[in-house]
């Protein structure tokens, strides 16, 4: 793999960072050295190819070496200078209802509200000093970020740039932030832990090691501890196969849409057919008022456990659209939807099958 030796920054006879896109051809000539090994660098201001620093002539970088040590500069810089120092990787949700909730599929040990969440922390509130080559409990980090006033163990920064970080440094047990590197570029990304699935390599691969990777939910808004069911029998619709409605309200009130939602009460069987028996998981009303919308959960093995209603009145009866998903991230889509919002969660399983 090749590796560009062509650096955008360098720093100023004061050690000041100066970007290649600050200069003119009345400053060009000022003295510039390189952020890693401080090799002098001078400005090259073609016409028509984009402007970069390289090694004075008689001078020689190393490639590897040179983005090794500018990475680990830059990172201490940013910490320095930045308000903020974020970081974001997955955590994965723990219910503490799992026992009592008949919405949490012992089984397979997830229930709606246990997914893998993008959880967002700023380092800066937990330390004050970032040190290239920190060493620390018989290991040398590329940055060390640690605190001075309060004792907690620190986070290493470790710049992978053709050698990954050793295992017995992950094996350790040390927070590590591992970064792979390519061009300069880079040491200016997001911290976020590559997902997954990257298909389109768009972010610099990050890895997160010895990181925690549950988080338990303080409150679940789904959480129903019984099974319930209302007291009168249920209606039959035809829809696309008979359903029967166990909420469906026998007499017509002057508010029947408000009544038929207030009948429909988290953890009750909402409906039944051959294919499911959802229970209400969730529930909203429309943004327009036309309409309400149901999240249900199957809890006896579906296919497609997770089932979205569409319930509005037509001025004579109640009409009932449905759509059924095999993932809790595709019901929510259609939920959201369903309600006159916009969805700001991406693309789902349902979006590809």
């Amino acid at each position: 793999m090749k590796y560009s030796v062509r650096y955008k920054k360098v720093y100023d006879k004061g050690n000041h960072i100066v970007d290649i896109c600050s200069l003119t051809r009345e400053n060009r000539e000022s003295e510039y050295y390189s952020i890693g090994s401080h090799t002098p660098m001078t400005a090259a201001l073609g016409e028509k190819n984009q402007h970069y620093f390289r090694a004075k002539k008689g001078y020689v970088l190393n490639p590897e070496t040179e983005l090794h040590l500018y990475v680990k500069t830059i990172l201490k810089y940013r910490f320095d200078t930045e308000e903020k120092f974020l970081i974001k990787y997955y955590l994965k949700d723990t219910c503490p209802f799992e026992k009592n909730c008949i919405f949490y599929d012992k089984l397979n040990h997830e229930c709606g509200m246990l997914e893998e969440r993008l959880s967002e922390f700023d380092l800066k509130q937990y330390y004050d000093t970032a040190t290239i080559e920190g060493y620390y409990d018989g290991f040398t980090a590329d940055v060390l970020l640690s605190s001075s006033i309060v004792k907690r163990r620190p986070v290493f920064l470790e710049v992978a740039v053709t050698h990954p970080c050793e295992s017995g440094k992950i094996a350790s047990g040390h927070k590590i932030i591992e970064l792979f590197v390519t061009n300069e570029e880079d040491a200016y990304c997001e911290l976020v832990e590559m997902p997954k699935y990257d298909y389109f390599g768009k972010n610099a691969p990050i890895k997160f090691h010895n990181f925690k990777t549950e988080k338990v939910l303080q409150e679940c808004p789904h959480h129903v501890s019984e099974k319930r069911y209302f007291p009168q029998s249920p209606i039959v619709v035809e829809l696309r196969l008979p359903t029967k409605f166990y909420c469906y309200p026998h007499r017509v009130s002057s508010s029947p849409l408000q009544t038929y939602y207030d009948n429909a009460k988290l953890g009750m069987l909402f409906a039944s057919n051959k294919y499911s028996k959802p229970f209400v998981f969730d529930k909203a009303m429309s943004l327009n008022k036309q309409s309400f919308v149901i999240m249900g959960k199957d809890i006896y093995g579906a296919v497609k456990p997770w089932v979205v209603y569409t319930v509005s009145w037509n001025g004579r009866d109640y009409s009932h659209r449905v759509q059924a998903h095999f993932d809790y991230q595709s019901a929510l889509k259609n939920f959201t939807l369903a309600q006159g919002k916009e969805w700001n969660g991406g693309d789902t399983l349902s979006d590809e099958c």
